[in-house]
């Protein structure tokens, strides 16, 4: 199958594109110069998302990688200062490393669990003050959810509060890297309010473009202090922009539209996995939200090999994590004829590439 076909997209869920609705209310959208501040749109935005998660003001941001380098930067002010982060966590690996080489932030990584949390100990452990001139000087800690290397983990929320009391009590700040706290939100088995979600946290930023599927943007979270900073120091990275409403306005129309049918992405996800168990040379577990591991068994076929067959003969775009493992993104533009596909596409590429005759070869190219 050609690509021209038509294609699953399940890379990510930032591939998703504006829905008609989104793209009425950007053609309508009221705007002015943002860093003016006359762009009523965007702060509606802001407004809007600060009340919504509980904090006291909001800057939108052009992608989650800025937030989260703003968030870091901004509680890191002083030469000297360390976050510490996951060893698992986007911002440790898919983010250039932008808080030491443009911040000169130190950072400690400590181990991500299989549930996505690091151990309150070793955060306590870690966590270093100015009473030894050897070391730098702890100033944040930071978290993500859901944990994207750890296949979509939600963080329960009585963790989070027990992180951000054990940051206050040594005087360090919470940050939480929540690029899908919308699909946390709607995994929640307790139901946890929106605004109870960061509990504990003095900043978060939030995805637009993952889960709800606006087309660009994050925001950032924090008290009126710190988004003073972080907006100031976005100026100096080039992320403040004029007429952004018509972008705040697809975000806010994403909110209504699409956060309330994220648990139908979820129950696909789950559909998917369950479809999968017990086939021949794959392997995955029940996914707690919308990300799927799906690993191969059979010696030599790898994520790589896997994903190329998935996308020439399914019509099926996914992504590897690793060397046998691939990842599976479901979002609210795959329906249920989609999860077929992606089921048909999964099971029938590893065994025609079992029948390969050619894999011997590549296996011992590979040097396996």
């Amino acid at each position: 199958m050609r690509l021209s076909d038509g294609v699953v997209d399940a890379r990510s869920d930032t591939v998703t594109k504006p829905t008609a609705r989104m793209r009425e209310a950007m053609a309508r959208a009221e705007v002015g110069d943002d860093v003016l501040g006359d762009d009523r749109t965007v702060k509606a935005l802001e407004r809007k998302m600060a009340e919504m998660f509980g904090f006291e003001a909001a800057v939108f941001t052009p992608s989650g990688t800025m937030a989260n380098l703003l968030a870091i930067a901004t509680w890191c002010d002083e030469r000297g200062s360390e976050a510490i982060i996951g060893d698992k966590s986007h911002v440790h690996l898919y983010e250039q490393g932008g808080m030491s080489s443009l911040m000169g932030v130190h950072s400690r990584t400590l181990k991500n669990r299989e549930d996505g949390t690091l151990a309150l100990e070793d955060i306590r452990a870690a966590i270093r003050t100015v009473s030894d001139d050897h070391f730098p000087v702890t100033k944040v800690v930071t978290l993500e959810n859901t944990q994207n290397k750890c296949g979509g983990k939600v963080l329960p929320v009585e963790y989070v509060r027990e992180v951000g009391a054990l940051c206050a009590a040594h005087g360090v700040k919470l940050h939480m890297d929540g690029a899908r706290i919308w699909n946390a939100l709607a995994a929640s088995i307790d139901h946890v309010r929106i605004d109870h979600i960061l509990q504990g946290c003095d900043s978060a930023s939030i995805c637009l473009s993952k889960a709800i599927g606006a087309p660009v943007g994050s925001v950032l979270l924090g008290d009126e202090a710190f988004v003073r900073k972080a907006k100031r120091l976005r100026k100096a990275l080039g992320g403040s922009m004029r007429q952004v409403g018509v972008l705040a306005a697809a975000a806010l129309e994403a909110i209504d539209e699409v956060f309330p049918k994220i648990a139908e992405d979820h129950e696909r996800a789950r559909a998917f996995a369950n479809a999968l168990q017990g086939a021949t040379g794959l392997e995955c577990a029940t996914p707690e939200s919308n990300l799927v591991l799906v690993r191969s068994t059979i010696p030599g076929i790898t994520s790589e090999m896997l994903m190329r067959e998935l996308e020439m003969s399914h019509g099926v775009l996914v992504l590897p994590t690793n060397q046998d493992t691939i990842r599976v993104a479901f979002h609210h533009q795959i329906t249920d004829a989609g999860v077929e596909r992606l089921v048909s596409g999964f099971r029938e590429s590893v065994l025609e590439l079992a029948r390969d005759p050619k894999l011997n070869e590549i296996m011992m190219s590979d040097g396996m």
